[in-house]
């Protein structure tokens, strides 16, 4: 019953991430404050109807959050659903200090239909909603808790003094609360000073100048090209934002209690991370889970010219333009209703890892994608992938993530486009409004992205999509010259990973016609669900690796940077021993034989197992 309880939690709160009220539009109506840019004023600045493209240079840190939730019924429109707000609940505080309104009704009412259905359980979603029952620009609001210094629990003291307040409006008195309320209710919002010592005016001036600075040098509004018009360079336009950013009312700081990670309906009960704290998580990083210590490198990246038209991933003779192109990162599942993923083939490396609940992930590191109209499906990441996938500077491919990844996937060099919270229990959800979901599969194996999509949320997000200079590094897998037969080693035409995955089972028959492995899953041919083809690869290598168990909930660390341990290389046929080691973040994994010289892969496609050292592969 207990399961069954979790279960249903877990398709509850996969809904609310989608569409998280279910209300009527009619009945849960939310104002836009009409001082926003318009939809028609930024189809006139950018000659398009489509919000996906609209960049974030002309639009404040607000507007941006809605524009890229917004579906194209909605141009023009002066409403927004409340579904539409709960999409980005994170920024609901945003979104109503900035003169959106909602029901207040409608958000009680459903705060405590959500507490029920916990049966009391206050998790993190709870508290971010009924936290917006207190935001002072709700209509219909109950009466306000103020005293002399806070508004609804809200210290007001650095933006408020009632003495100074008192002399800039008598016909109110002398109590201190009641100034206090009129000074949040109503000098906030038409921009007044509360004190001697913070003048609004000057600081907003300060933070346009700021954000104009931002947007002019940012890669997305170079992008626009020649023609393009002058950014706005506006934090906001509502005075109540400015004071909101300055009191830090806006930042998520770290979650408590039991909560909910983004991966949730997952054939696994292992969805849930107890984080107390970041001492918490970095005590844990530094048992061993991971190496963080290696120092990041500049994160305002030029543009690398690769100059070379080999493939660094295959060896394979490839175009200019597609030997620049920075390789997509693709979270994908090895569950057996998820199956066959959509561009899976595309993959020129493949890693396969570990997950908490006895289930492995797949990360696809695809070059050649700019004309896929359906990638995934999509699931979460871990820590240690985004280790395993910045060597190649990749744009990262997710629907969220746990706990542990934040303060990785959150830092500046990192490019990450996800379908919900970056790390789960918060961060932003970069590109969120590009994901689709389908009606063939159930969640969660039903949510997919573009090629065009994905170009969307790099130019939303100012992402490049050639190679970075100061992130790529082309000096990768050393290659044979013709083919390495691997004279020496063992006869290897089957590898059995089922001690190292034992639910997906991964395996490889070799094919001596054309000397690849072809890779199957659960007990059958691993395949591409665009083509219908089996995958198949040149090179199988298996990483032994030292992990840990982080938690009670079985979330797992692995130590991706190290010099200590063991392996096997797999190629026509054949098997070694090897030895593997990587040393800095972007710096790429190298595998050495017994003997002490780099391994030459065979020109082609290479799978990447990532096993807990003392699982082993057998082969025959």
């Amino acid at each position: 019953m207990k399961h069954f309880r979790n279960d249903i939690l877990r398709v509850i709160i996969l809904g609310l991430c989608l569409s998280l009220f279910f209300v009527t539009a009619a009945a849960a109506a939310v104002t836009r404050n009409t001082r926003f840019t318009s939809a028609s004023e930024m189809m006139q600045k950018l000659g398009t109807t489509d919000p996906g493209t609209w960049n974030p240079s002309y639009l404040t840190e607000v507007e941006n959050a809605y524009w890229s939730f917004a579906p194209q019924s909605y141009l023009g429109s002066k409403e927004i659903t409340l579904d539409m707000a709960k999409n980005n609940y994170r920024n609901l505080e945003m979104l109503l200090d900035n003169g959106y309104t909602l029901d207040y009704n409608t958000l009680s009412s459903y705060c405590e239909e959500y507490l029920e259905k916990k049966n009391g359980e206050k998790d993190s979603f709870y508290n971010i909603m009924s936290s917006c029952l207190n935001n002072p620009y709700l209509l219909g609001r109950p009466e306000a808790v103020v005293t002399g210094t806070t508004y609804n629990g809200r210290d007001y003291s650095k933006v408020f003094d009632a003495a100074f307040y008192q002399a800039k409006h008598p016909e109110l008195g002398g109590d201190s609360a009641a100034l206090l309320r009129y000074f949040v209710e109503t000098g906030i919002g038409n921009g007044e000073q509360g004190n001697a010592s913070f003048d609004v005016k000057a600081y907003a001036a300060a933070e346009d100048a700021a954000v104009l600075n931002a947007q002019n040098q940012s890669a997305s509004y170079r992008a626009l090209g020649a023609g393009k018009s002058a950014p706005l360079g506006k934090y906001s336009y509502s005075w109540a934002n400015y004071y909101g950013k300055y009191l830090g009312h806006y930042t998520p700081g770290v979650l408590t209690g039991s909560v909910k990670g983004s991966d949730v309906n997952t054939s696994t009960a292992a969805d849930e991370v107890k984080n107390s704290s970041d001492t918490d998580i970095d005590s844990m990083m530094a048992d061993g889970a991971e190496d963080n210590s290696t120092p990041l490198p500049k994160t305002v990246a030029g543009v690398y010219k690769e100059g070379s038209t080999k493939s660094v991933y295959t060896n394979e003779s490839v175009t200019s333009a597609q030997a620049n192109t920075r390789p997509l990162a693709v979270m994908m599942p090895t569950d057996r209703a998820a199956q066959p993923s959509y561009g899976i083939s595309r993959a020129d490396i493949l890693y396969e890892i570990m997950e908490e609940g006895g289930i492995s992930r797949q990360m696809a590191i695809i070059p050649n994608w700019t004309d896929l109209s359906r990638i995934g499906n999509l699931r979460s990441c871990r820590l240690y992938y985004i280790y395993a996938a910045k060597e190649w500077d990749p744009i990262l491919i997710h629907f969220g993530g746990v706990a542990y990844m934040k303060g990785v996937i959150n830092a500046p060099d990192m490019n990450n486009i996800s379908g919900t919270y970056e790390y789960g229990v918060g961060g932003k959800a970069p590109g969120a409004g590009q994901f689709f979901r389908t009606s063939d599969r159930q969640a969660p194996h039903n949510a997919y992205i573009s090629a065009s999509g994905i170009q969307k949320a790099c130019m939303q997000q100012g992402y490049l999509t050639n190679l970075r200079s100061g992130f790529y590094n082309p000096k990768h897998f050393s290659f044979a010259d013709g083919v390495n037969d691997l004279p020496g080693g063992e006869s290897a035409t089957s590898i059995d990973l089922s001690e190292i995955f034992p639910y997906s089972k991964s395996s490889f028959t070799y094919n001596a016609a054309d000397g690849l492995y072809y890779k199957n899953i659960h007990g059958g041919a691993q395949k591409d669900a665009i083509n219908g083809r089996q995958i198949s690869f040149a090179n199988v290598i298996i990483q032994n690796t030292k992990w840990s168990q982080l938690d009670k909930k079985g979330y797992l660390g692995f130590t991706m940077l190290d010099s200590t341990e063991d392996g096997y290389f797999f190629t026509r046929g054949k098997c070694i021993h090897i030895h593997w080691k990587k040393t800095g973040d972007y710096s790429p994994t190298k595998y050495y034989d017994d003997a002490g010289n780099e391994i030459k892969l065979n020109t082609g496609k290479t799978y990447i197992g990532i096993a807990q050292k003392g699982r082993n592969p057998k082969y025959s």
